[in-house]
């Protein structure tokens, strides 16, 4: 857990300051250092992808994802980690640096000689109101066009859903934003970002809910 922090808090400290208006392009521009996190197998001397989640760059060879979505990758030596960019032909495989269960946060760093655009992580996030997007890889969205597991090796721009803050709600485990951007399995692990494209969070879980109730996510508080 020190290790984690220590990592992390190096890593932002050499983040640049982001400018203070909003800009649509700038959404666009996180986006990019935006990866879908893949968990492989091997099934018949072949390579195959048994889950995926979603993933940030906070450096060029580096990225936050959820704990959750590589906790079987940490426990079985025999499954890889791959990371599969928004743009470009080129795939990686990555290997962990830390990871923080309580926090449900991890750092793996790629191994090939794949690089990515950081994002900015906010200095001073708001936490009680303000538009925020949340970038990722629904499963439900890759389901609908059709695509199978072996689609998801192919480099596609990350989906953008638009929302609100709606408080800071602290949890069992870690403080946490709640809002309103929709997010699904394959989501988690990638930022949840202000309209500046800076991060304020790492998008973990969702509220379970009736058709009729209002639906809100959780985003781990950065």
């Amino acid at each position: 857990m020190v290790r984690f922090l220590a990592l992390i808090a190096a890593l932002t400290a050499l983040l640049a300051p982001a400018p203070s208006r909003a800009d649509p392009a700038d959404i666009d521009a996180a986006a990019r250092g935006v990866v879908r996190v893949v968990i492989m197998g091997r099934e018949d001397d072949k390579v195959v992808p048994l889950s995926h989640g979603t993933g940030f760059a906070v450096s060029p060879r580096r990225i936050v994802t959820n704990a959750h979505v590589v906790r079987a990758a940490a426990m079985d030596d025999a499954l890889r980690i791959g990371v599969v960019p928004a743009e470009g032909d080129e795939a990686a495989y990555s290997r962990i640096l830390a990871v923080s269960p309580r926090n449900d946060l991890a750092l793996i760093e790629l191994t090939g000689s794949l690089r990515l655009p950081p994002l900015t992580v906010a200095a001073n996030a708001p936490r009680d109101a303000g538009d925020v997007i949340a970038v990722g890889y629904p499963m439900n969205v890759d389901r609908a066009q059709g695509l199978d597991l072996g689609d998801i090796f192919r480099s596609q721009p990350p989906v953008k859903s638009r929302g609100a803050l709606a408080g800071a709600r602290p949890s069992r485990q870690f403080d946490t934003l709640l809002h309103t951007a929709a997010i699904a399995r394959g989501n988690s692990g990638g930022p949840l970002v202000d309209p500046c494209g800076r991060v304020i969070g790492v998008n973990s879980f969702g509220a379970e809910s009736d058709a009729s109730d209002a639906e809100f996510f959780f985003a781990v508080s950065t």
